[in-house]
């Protein structure tokens, strides 16, 4: 089968959920068929041209059996919503015209955000004539109202009337979690149309390993009980209530606060750290993918933080990898949320809702001198990861997934050609 991905991040170094579009492509050829990406030159999350590339019109390389087309877009290191939208905006439109010189697909994948890249998926689905999937990691509109970053009364209604042209033109729509399948249900999509595909982690490359590592002596650690985060730090991530429990805990000295990332909020959270002279946290840029397992064996207990307004259009992609890793989790999420239920199902970690900075230091002084209860609960989710979210299971789910809608297109299309 030929395939076409449309994605905004395609690199061997890219990070955070860009990480899965880029194992799916390869897993994919390993199987078997043809693969094409069209994307954008590499910048996540600097907003930088990763070095050794060019913002191109056009240009073409093939890594691990992928062949990978990048269109230009405009670039910006600025997080205010007009640069980024301006960015969005430009690669979804030139990826058309990469997607037309890909050649004529089997199937087109499209992944939302941005949500405008399915307005060129769609179009070249009907100049092809195949088969659309549009893969949503994210609702938008929705996620990007919940964080406050659209407030624009008529920029709401423009992308709310292009999410339900998508969603009605789309022949079929991947979401990674039940929360996301509901929401498309309360919107009018019918079941039928949805498939729901986690995302993954890796069991094989992210594995439990000794806690007392090289991240540990790099970063002065040494015994200490280090709550970390890992992952974007956005608009919806929650980590003020980390910033207030640390202040809490401040008199805790064997107690250390590692947050690890980019992303909108991590210059006015690091000028409040200062501000408030917290010593006990440290602040981290996004490491490199080989020493990031790593990273979370060096963790007592990991962060998974969503705030309430954001929990029925996101899913942290982070809570898989800390699972893999066999490290607890210690969740802030409203009750009822599908991290919340995941966490308790799987028994691997422990829930506080959003706005309680105090009951998020309490959990934090009980955990540490629970030992024996977090290593359990780390191979508990470690497990449970094994057994639902392996990159394997997933990526079978996927190849299904698309086998069964080429599979049905082309037999439409023969049935078609027999009434004629």
């Amino acid at each position: 089968m030929n395939i076409l991905f449309m994605a905004q991040c395609y690199a061997p170094e890219d990070v955070s959920a860009a990480v899965l579009i880029t194992e799916l492509a390869a897993d994919l050829v390993r199987r078997g068929h043809h693969v094409t990406v069209v994307t954008g030159a590499p910048n996540y999350p600097q907003g930088r041209v990763f070095k050794g590339y060019r913002n191109k019109f056009y240009a073409v390389e093939t890594l691990s059996g992928v062949r990978v087309i990048r269109t230009w877009s405009y670039i910006s290191p600025s997080k205010k919503f007009w640069p980024r939208l301006f960015h969005y905006g430009t690669y979804s439109a030139t990826s058309f015209y990469g997607g037309l010189f890909a050649g004529r697909p089997d199937v087109i994948v499209s992944y939302s955000p941005p949500l405008p890249l399915g307005l060129s998926a769609w179009l070249l689905s009907r100049i092809f004539r195949i088969p659309w999937l549009l893969q949503l990691e994210d609702l938008y509109p929705d996620a990007a109202i919940a964080a406050g970053v659209m407030t624009n009364r008529k920029v709401i209604g423009f992308f709310v009337g292009m999410e339900k042209f998508l969603y009605r033109n789309s022949q079929r729509i991947s979401v990674i979690s039940k929360s996301f399948q509901r929401t498309l249900l309360a919107k009018g999509i019918p079941n039928s149309k949805i498939e729901i595909i986690p995302v993954w982690a890796d069991p094989d490359e992210v594995r439990p390993m000794k806690k007392q590592n090289a991240i540990r002596r790099e970063y002065g650690l040494g015994d200490k009980f280090v709550v970390m985060y890992a992952g974007n730090i956005g608009l919806t991530s929650c980590l003020e209530d980390v910033l207030h429990a640390a202040e809490i805990l401040r008199g805790q000295e064997d107690i250390q606060f590692v947050i690890v990332g980019e992303g909108a909020r991590k210059e006015s959270l690091t000028a409040e750290m200062q501000t408030r002279q917290l010593t006990n946290i440290l602040f981290l840029p996004f490491q490199p993918r080989e020493t990031f397992p790593e990273l979370l064996a060096a963790a007592d207990v990991s962060l998974v933080t969503l705030n309430a307004g954001a929990s029925l259009s996101s899913m942290p992609s982070k809570i898989f990898n800390v699972m893999a890793s066999a490290r607890p989790i210690l969740a802030v999420t409203p009750p009822g949320s599908e991290i919340m239920q995941i966490v308790e199902e799987a028994d691997c970690g422990w829930n506080v809702p959003p706005g309680s900075p105090e009951k998020l230091a309490e959990a934090i002084i009980q955990l540490k001198d629970r030992e024996s209860a977090l290593i359990q609960m780390g191979h508990n989710g470690r497990a449970y990861l094994e057994k639902n979210y392996s990159r394997n299971h997933c990526v079978d789910a996927y190849e299904k997934m698309l086998t069964t809608l080429y599979n049905r297109t082309q037999l439409k299309a023969a049935h078609a050609g027999e009434s004629l």
